[in-house]
């Protein structure tokens, strides 16, 4: 199926594989909590210089990914959200080896995978991601404390790797007490947010001199027999 434009849009010509590395890359870092703002569980779209960004937080971690598009309408620029669900539907629907094609309307996503159709309808966006991303980025001195990072919220990082499975991803930490932030060449910026104790862990959970307990690791001897 071929999509006719009658609007102004942007295009994009890819795979069922990469549209799904894609859209996983922020899937992962959506709200599936039903209580949550109505916003956490979307997927925030925009248009503009060519490239298209999509974001994804639940405010414990936050995603950003940028993919160039083949072409655009001259000036052509839109913002506005999805439903996490249309779009975790869509990539149940690809496979692999699918030619699809999306197209990027100022209020929608048309989607083709092969001789398929899907309209994804879209609403305004309020998800205030900039303000939070520009905090998260100025300049401030490396610390030399601990973070306390949730161990899952790291996982959510693992689908980046299929964009680019020979790039590391480079890791920063923002502060004593800002984001853990790591990033995928040009590609896909993550925030990953510290926990705060409050006085809820044990000492035993976490204790004032961590590495003590390893040190005597360092003073074992072994022979290979």
């Amino acid at each position: 199926m071929t999509i006719t434009i009658t609007r102004p849009c942007a295009l994009l010509h890819t795979t069922g594989r990469d549209l799904k590395a894609l859209f996983d890359v922020v899937l992962a870092h959506a709200s599936c909590d039903e209580d949550d703002l109505p916003e956490l569980d979307q997927l925030h779209i925009e248009v503009c210089d060519g490239d298209l960004r999509l974001v994804c937080t639940d405010r414990h971690t936050m995603a950003i990914v940028r993919q160039p598009l083949e072409s655009t309408t001259e000036g052509f620029t839109c913002a506005f959200a999805v439903s996490c669900w249309h779009i975790r539907h869509l990539v149940k629907a690809l496979s692999d080896k699918d030619t699809v094609t999306v197209a990027i309307e100022a209020n929608r996503l048309l989607v083709t995978i092969g001789d398929e159709l899907h309209t994804i309808p879209g609403e305004e966006s309020h998800l205030p991601w900039r303000k939070a991303l520009a905090r998260h980025l100025a300049p401030t001195s490396t610390p030399t404390g601990r973070l306390l990072i949730n161990p899952a919220l790291l996982a959510r990082l693992a689908p980046a790797r299929a964009l680019y499975e020979d790039v590391p991803l480079q890791v920063q930490m923002h502060g004593e007490r800002g984001a853990v932030i790591a990033t995928l060449a040009d590609r896909v910026l993550v925030l990953v947010m510290p926990m705060h104790n409050n006085g809820r862990l044990s000492e035993r959970a976490l204790p004032s001199r961590p590495f003590d307990g390893w040190f005597d690791l360092l003073d074992e001897s072994w022979q290979v027999q």
